[in-house]
């Protein structure tokens, strides 16, 4: 139900690759009108470092105070 050119985001407060990029990677096989979309620029510096490779975000607990752990992606409904 979401609109072309809309955002999903797939969050949990999980640090285990099953319940996160497994699952993501799964979804966006099954669909192929989603694509990973990068952290936009301003987002709150205390998360930055803590961008995977793919854009995604993953905390892991006694990482940082204030932060346990959590992962978070950003997908993107294309217009196709």
């Amino acid at each position: 139900m979401l609109k072309p050119g809309g955002t999903l985001i797939y969050a949990t407060c999980s640090v285990e690759p099953e319940e996160n990029e497994l699952q993501v990677a799964a979804f966006l096989g099954r669909h192929p009108e989603f694509e990973a979309s990068p952290i936009p620029a301003g987002f709150p510096a205390p998360f930055l470092p803590a961008e995977t490779g793919d854009g995604w975000l993953l905390t892991l607990p006694g990482e940082r105070e204030g932060f346990d752990g959590g992962f978070a992606a950003r997908l993107r409904k294309t217009e196709a």
